[in-house]
């Protein structure tokens, strides 16, 4: 126990010492009030809204934040989601005070204000991969209010035909969604008339 908190102390005497360091800790603090991934440019957006930096600046602080394990990311198609590690929370536990209750009340309303945009961005996922046996294997998914409603794993022959299905995903998936739906309704209505009529 002595140890770690010698190391914890250490850690804290370290981040306090590097630039930026309460633009650091306030990442850290907008990540902790959500229950899902925040995107590169809902990170930023925050930042450059309340004009408290630059757009070069805040990108600078998420990537020292990442090279430090403080958050972690995830790749969706042209967007990238992070989220704290337990380490950023351990280090936003005693930095925390850092943050004035004015900044923290701005992170509030926005969150608030844009948390539909926050949920749809988050809900909708599409990458590809490369596939066994050539082209490449694109995945699809819609989650809400966190099930997975819809995950379509497609092939496609060019990298080109990948990117544009994963562009089209955005904006097409309710349709997509829509046609599974009714597709799955027809194949268990017609299960369910042969099952009555080999009774």
């Amino acid at each position: 126990p002595q140890g770690r908190s010698c190391g914890s102390a250490k850690r804290k005497e370290k981040f306090m010492a590097e630039p930026n360091m309460i633009y650091k800790i306030s990442v850290l603090l907008l990540l902790s009030k959500v229950d899902i991934p925040l995107s590169n440019a809902q990170i930023v957006q925050f930042f450059l809204d309340k004009e408290y930096t630059d757009y070069f600046t805040i990108q600078q602080v998420i990537s020292d934040l990442e090279e430090a394990h403080l958050v972690s990311l995830s790749q969706s198609h042209n967007n990238t989601l992070y989220s704290l590690t337990d380490e950023g929370s351990q280090t936003l536990s005693l930095m925390r005070d850092k943050v004035s209750s004015a900044i923290e009340a701005d992170m509030v309303e926005y969150l608030s204000n844009h948390k539909f945009e926050i949920k749809k961005d988050n809900a909708l996922t599409a990458n590809y991969d490369l596939a066994t046996g050539g082209g490449y294997i694109v995945h699809c998914k819609f989650t809400q209010d966190g099930h997975t409603m819809l995950d379509l794993s497609l092939h496609a022959s060019t990298s080109e035909q990948a990117e544009t299905i994963c562009n089209n995903w955005k904006v097409r998936h309710e349709d997509v969604y829509m046609n599974c739906t009714l597709l799955h309704c027809c194949a268990t209505e017609h299960r369910s008339s042969r099952d009555l009529r080999w009774r």
